[in-house]
């Protein structure tokens, strides 16, 4: 099996619209039931959004997150539709 997904770098983008630009993502691999899986690169520990998937009703149980920090600083996330 391959690994299919799609790269989002948030670190040139608005502050105020970084979460919603990945959920939007999110919530439409949701809606055509893609089992493809997205990589955040960011600046700061990506935790928090980790969180905010599991608390939210659409998303809650659905996806796997883990994240990382590279050498260069940055931080990688790795979200990935559970398979049921």
């Amino acid at each position: 099996m391959s690994a299919q997904g799609l790269v989002i770098d948030v670190r040139g983008v608005t502050p105020a619209i970084r979460r919603p630009l990945v959920f939007a993502v999110i919530d439409r691999m949701l809606e055509i039931d893609a089992s493809d899986s997205v990589v955040v690169i960011c600046e700061h520990d990506p935790s928090g959004l980790g969180y905010q998937l599991d608390l939210r009703r659409e998303t809650r149980g659905r996806f796997e997150f883990d994240c990382d920090q590279r050498l260069d600083g940055s931080w990688v996330a790795l979200i990935r539709r559970r398979i049921v």
